[in-house]
């Protein structure tokens, strides 16, 4: 029996050292055309499980390979993806170095660093940045990482130019070059892979996007300012998972996983999910999110490929309008930021609901590109209206309790082809496009008015006592909007690509009513309001020396204005916008650090306003308002923005904007009161000047994994109200932030230190209220890989 036991042992033995002795190693490191080491490259070895990505030094590694031919796959956004063959034998490592070469990608993909690589789908014309007479700034994973960004504020910090003014529930009220891109939840101006749909930011989006500008061409009618656009996670072609657990200050607990892989050769997935919950430094308010994000990618051939995604958020948030509305930013100062003088049972909840399929197909030197989409989202808000009391310095609620429920269902197609052809030594990159949405929105309100009672302005303690009831919607009665849109451009370049000329122009065509179904009754005077408009693009980049550039370019847009006939608007103008931009790009360190200047000027008019009727009314009545479109606005100014790396281990971002609004005309009649005329003052919300600075070492020596980083976020003096008055001006201020990482094999632990030096500072809300913003918070996390 000893020696059976002794002869299986042995056996075993020889079999397991067999086993794990039949293996390979594949090494090596990836480098760009420039020679410095490429970060975050995929590695994939096809037909098996293994794969990684780069180091900070380029380098790579694949442990317990059979022996075998395999093909090694290389890829990264920005260059072509490599299929390299490779053998392995046993106990032997098999070394390869690849050098990636730069391509041109589609909206959803983009290279970080420098001019040349950080090709963009903003002009659907698959053209490299240097080309794009376009302002365009690109928030990336990488960056959002180093700051541990939950929000879309934390990334638009680093974007020039932009700033925000409070939120409406859900949604941030965002500025860009001076004008709002979307009140209290207007999407026009929010995309996810360039598909209209407003939802918050969470686990699902790979960078952010932000286009300056009129967009008409591409997107129809939207504000001029710019458009935000969310770039969502696609699988990457091998298996990866990562959880990560973020904890903080405040009660913040954030739990998320990223897992991909490979169903088949041809079939890939990926999926994002996240649950949150945290507090606030104000009393009673608090956040909770719920988001699940699947992604499928099938590769039917070489040439031809269909993505499918899904996307299912939840989410519930206290509505804070910080300090009651008529007190002055200098009153609140002196009252404690923590008070809250809402409800605390007063949110807004949301669910978000999206699937898209994106459909590509290349032959030749073209590309067909057609993606479908359907998105559900629904919001309930409850809010009240806190008023301060000037006579009594006390708070009171005579605006009413206030709930609102909505729907919107869209459905959205666009079709694209693109592609490049030449006419002797002119060469053209040529896109003809056409899209249609269709998209329904009932909505249904309650409100109580007035709320007897109030609370004391240095300790407020109030129980709402008349809630309104929860509305329901009238499925038979929905009011609708349905775009199409027309657009063809071509890129030309001339004197061997040195001399690129912009040529475009969309029609498009609005369209709102109201669908009757089922024993719903037609009005005898319903009819259909029709908008339609032509919008061009006109755009130059000259190459002066290799890696410097200048630009130019003029764009028009319009916003087509819903009919307000129970507010005198039967009729309203489209709001329209234009812009004149020019201005110089710049790559240094073998196109590793790009910068670009540019000087904007731009104008909208047409602006809608709305007059309070009856002051001592509710502002929770919707007929308590009147609409003029009296509004012509300007905004001038100048934008720097570098971004890349000094090292391959060195990474700086920083972007700078000064610029001043101008109301060009204006007047505004509240009640009986006489009209304000607020022509030559600037748009609040506005800090003339804001600069950002980010750097992040990796250190390669010493402690191999140590990340350090440190950034500052400087916002000059603001406005605070439209008469531009000292007493409501928000304060400079300078924050600080800091981070430390440490990275070793699976593993990684961060700490993120935001608002370092606790500055206090506020934010102005839609209804004229001072929102103070948060404390300095720490945020720490643990993620591991498998």
């Amino acid at each position: 029996m000893k020696q059976l036991k002794t002869k299986l042992l042995l056996i075993l033995a020889l079999s397991a050292n067999a086993l794990f002795a039949q293996t390979g190693l594949i090494s090596g490191t990836v480098i760009s055309d420039s020679g410095t080491p490429e970060v975050a490259v995929h590695i994939f070895l096809r037909q098996t499980s293994h794969g990684t990505n780069t180091n900070s030094d380029g380098s790579f590694e694949l442990t317990g390979v059979k022996p075998g031919e395999y093909t090694l796959a290389v890829s990264k956004v920005g260059f072509q993806e490599q299929l390299i063959s490779v053998t392995v034998e046993t106990d032997q490592t098999t070394a390869i170095n690849v050098t990636l070469i730069e391509t041109s990608y589609h909206l959803d993909e983009v290279a970080v660093y420098g001019q040349k690589k950080q090709t963009i789908y903003a002009t659907r014309l698959n053209a490299p940045l240097e080309k794009t007479p376009l302002s365009i700034n690109i928030v990336s994973r990488e960056l959002l990482n180093q700051q541990q960004a939950i929000s879309l504020e934390d990334a638009l910090r680093n974007v020039s130019g932009v700033s925000k003014f409070g939120s409406y529930g859900l949604s941030d009220n965002i500025n860009i070059r001076g004008f709002d891109i979307g009140l209290s939840g207007g999407s026009e101006n929010y995309r996810i892979n360039g598909i209209m749909l407003r939802t918050p930011y969470s686990d699902y989006v790979e960078e952010v996007q932000v286009l300056k500008g009129p967009a008409s061409i591409l997107y129809g009618d939207v504000e001029p300012g710019g458009i935000i656009n969310y770039v969502t996670k696609k699988p990457k072609g091998y298996n990866h998972g990562q959880f990560e657990l973020k904890v903080g200050e405040y009660g913040l607990y954030r739990p998320s996983i990223d897992i991909g892989g490979n169903l088949s050769e041809k079939l890939s997935y990926r999926l994002n999910t996240v649950y949150e919950t945290s507090e606030s430094f104000r009393d009673e308010v608090s956040n909770e999110q719920f988001m699940i994000a699947p992604n499928l990618t099938w590769n039917i051939s070489d040439r031809t490929s269909l993505n499918v995604e899904g996307l299912l958020m939840n989410n519930e948030t206290t509505i804070d309008w910080g300090f009651p509305v008529g007190l002055s930013l200098e009153q609140a100062k002196q009252l404690d930021n923590s008070n809250f003088y809402g409800y605390r049972d007063g949110t807004s909840e949301g669910n978000n609901n999206m699937i898209s399929a994106t459909f590509q197909h290349e032959f030749n030197n073209w590309q067909l590109r057609n993606v479908f989409a359907y998105s559900n989202q629904t919001r309930l808000l409850h809010d009240v209206y806190p008023i301060y009391n000037a006579a009594t310095d006390s708070v009171e609620y005579s605006f009413g309790d206030y709930k609102e429920l909505s729907r919107i269902n869209t459905l959205s197609n666009f079709l694209d082809i693109s592609g490049t052809l030449s006419t002797g030594p002119i060469e053209h990159k040529v896109l003809a496009a056409i899209d249609i949405s269709h998209s329904t929105r009932p909505v249904a309100y309650n409100f109580v008015y007035p709320i007897p009672g109030g609370t004391s302005l240095s300790s407020p303690e109030w129980q709402n006592t008349a809630l309104s009831s929860t509305p329901i919607l009238d499925d038979d009665v929905l009011p609708f909007t349905t775009r199409l849109g027309f657009n063809i451009q071509d890129l030309i370049s001339l004197a061997n690509g040195k001399l690129n000329i912009l040529l475009g122009g969309r029609f498009s065509q609005f369209t709102t009513g109201t669908e009757y179904r089922g024993d719903a009754v037609k009005p005898n005077d319903n009819e259909d309001t029709e908008e339609s408009k032509f919008t061009p693009r006109v755009g130059i980049t000259y190459g002066v020396i290799d890696g410097t550039s200048l630009y130019g370019s003029y764009a028009e847009s319009f916003s087509a204005v819903s009919p307000q006939p129970g507010r005198g608007l039967d009729d309203p103008k489209p709001l329209i916008g234009d812009q004149i931009e020019f201005g110089i790009r710049q790559s240094l360190f073998e196109d590793r650090l790009g910068i670009t200047i540019s000087y904007f000027d731009l104008n909208r008019k047409n602006v809608l306003q709305f007059e309070i009727i009856d002051p001592s009314g509710s502002v929770s009545d919707p007929s308590n308002y009147r609409a003029n479109q009296s509004g012509e606005h300007s905004s001038t100014g100048i934008e720097v923005d570098i971004n890349g790396k000094l090292l391959s281990n060195w990474q700086v971002f920083t972007a700078f904007s000064y610029f001043k609004t101008e109301v060009i005309s204006e007047v505004v009649q509240d009640g009986n009161s006489e009209p304000v005329d607020y022509a030559g003052f600037e748009l609040p919300n506005n800090p003339n000047t804001k600069l950002s600075l980010w750097t992040q070492y990796t250190f390669t020596k010493g402690i191999p994994g140590l990340s350090l980083g440190a950034g500052a976020f400087y916002q000059s003096d603001m406005f605070g109200d439209r008469l531009n008055t000292d007493e409501n001006t928000i304060d400079a201020f300078t924050r600080v932030d800091a981070m430390a990482a440490y990275e070793y094999k699976n593993a990684k632990i961060q700490i993120n230190v935001q608002n370092l030096n606790d500055v206090e500072t506020f934010q102005r809300s839609i209804f004229g209220t001072y929102v103070p913003q948060f404390a300095r918070r720490m945020i720490a996390s643990l993620a591991f890989k498998f």
